[in-house]
Order: structure tokens, then sequence, then C-alpha cells
């Protein structure tokens, strides 16, 4: 995708992705990396929330643990998403890379939340709900988070909710807003 002018950096939009044959194995190393707590530089085990880019790179992003956020937000967090049973948590969000890498918090407005379900122990991955990989970006997840600047390009394919549901594991789709990101 040609370089974005500042001003659209940020505007969500369905990206160009890249068209790949191996698009399951992304998605369940996604997975797998999501499902797994990593050693930090100081011995914390974190979680990782994974990010599929367009381009189909896995990045990842550290999840807090309990100690760096207040007891309030944490509160807030298990009243959204408890943190038993542990749930796989797919989500639909604008991912082109560059806005990540300038601004990821303008990019997904609601990453805080995704952050702290995984701090709470779920496994959390996010992609941007091209129609060649929704159902590969859904497999297993008891739970799909959509971004409402994403739904008008997800609602370009009229079954995208189905192929949604087919591969989920779960029923539970929910649209954040992004005014409530």
């Amino acid at each position: 995708m040609p370089k974005e002018k500042q001003a659209d950096l940020f505007e969500p939009r369905m990206p160009v992705v890249d068209i790949r044959p191996d698009i399951e194995t992304i998605f369940a190393r996604a997975r797998a990396q999501a499902a797994v707590s990593v050693e930090d530089d100081q011995g914390l085990h974190r979680r990782q929330l994974i990010i599929v880019t367009p381009g189909r790179l896995i990045v990842s992003k550290e999840c807090p643990v309990p100690v760096e956020i207040p007891q309030s937000e944490i509160d807030r967090l298990k009243g959204l998403v408890p943190p038993k049973p542990i749930k796989k948590i797919a989500a639909i969000a604008y991912t082109y890379l560059e806005a990540l890498k300038e601004d990821m918090a303008k990019a997904i407005p609601f990453i805080g939340y995704l952050l702290g379900f995984g701090m709470l122990g779920h496994a959390v991955w996010v992609f941007e709900g091209h129609p060649s990989a929704l159902a590969a970006g859904c497999r297993d997840a008891d739970m799909l988070l959509v971004d409402g600047g994403m739904l008008p390009y997800l609602e370009k394919n009229p079954a995208w909710r189905e192929t949604a549901l087919g591969a989920m594991r779960g029923n539970e789709i929910k649209l954040i807003t992004r005014e409530a990101g």
C-alpha cells in the first residue's frame, strides 16, 4: 500500500492485504503466541497482544501486569470480560502498519481494553477483517470485537457475520464504537 498522507493515516479503511495461501498457518501462529505468557526484562510473565498486519507480519505488544494498573481499572475490565473462563478474543481493527508505528492508540482506539483483556489472561489477537482472512482470523475465537470504524468495510461482504460465526468457537460479536475506545 502506498504511504498514506499524514492527515489520513489513522482514518479506518480496509487496507490492501497480502493474499497468502498459508493464511491459516499465520493465524494459528498468532493464536498460539497470544495464548502464552512471555518473560520480560524484569522477570515478569506477560501476555502479548498479537496484531496481524495487512502484510501478514505478526506484531506483538506486551500487556501490562496487574501491579501496573489501578484496581478500579482492573475491576472495570473484569466487568466487561471476566477472567474466568479464559477466552480467545479476536478483534477486527485498523491495523495498517505505518499507522501502528506512528501511534497504535490512534489506529486502534480501544487497544487499552485489548491489552487489559490480555492482562486478565485472555488470548487476544487483532487483524483487519479482510475477506481473504476473515475465517482464519476468527477461527476458534470465543468472542469477536469489531471496531465501528471498520464495520462499513466488513459490511461490503454481506456474509461477513456468517463467515465469522462459522469459524468461531463462540457466538459473541460486540461492536466497539470509536468514541468508546
